[in-house]
């Protein structure tokens, strides 16, 4: 597991498996693998996302936790903490590599990141019933449900 600081050069990576994973929904195995990976990271190449989140990093806006293989991501989230509460955001892991325990590390690294910060209230939003059994698996409890209102037509 690695916390990446703002200088690290997995950032870009831990940055990148994460909407690469809400690309290809789910918690199966997928297609999407190290080239994918690549491919993602070349792409947002000055885009400045990088750079944010460098920022963002350096100020204790953000913390970033990923697993870590020979360089590259292959699960990686986020905690926004703001006061003695933070959100955890954007676990994902890459496709080809799931099924392996990598999002709940993530999970549990952030929550643990969180905690050393004075954080005391952690939350989390699930994308789907299969993703909140793997949170509950860590005392995650659901308390409310978000509904968003879209225009018709």
């Amino acid at each position: 597991m690695r916390v990446p600081g703002p200088d690290d050069p997995v950032l870009a990576s831990a940055l990148a498996v994460p909407r690469l994973a809400f690309s290809e929904p789910g918690t199966g195995v997928g297609a999407a693998g190290a080239a994918a990976l690549a491919e993602a990271v070349r792409a947002q190449a000055g885009d400045g996302s990088v750079e944010e989140a460098a920022a963002r990093i350096a100020a204790g806006l953000t913390s970033v936790a990923a697993v870590v293989d020979g360089g590259t991501a292959l699960c990686a989230g986020q905690h926004q903490p703001v006061g003695s509460v933070s959100e955890i955001v954007g676990v994902g892991t890459l496709p080809a590599a799931r099924r392996r325990g990598l999002g709940l590390a993530v999970t549990v690294a952030l929550v643990a990141d969180a905690r050393a910060r004075g954080v005391e209230t952690v939350f989390l939003s699930a994308g789907d019933d299969d993703v909140a059994r793997i949170y509950a698996r860590l005392g995650f409890r659901r308390v409310a449900t978000a509904l968003i209102a879209e225009p018709a037509g």
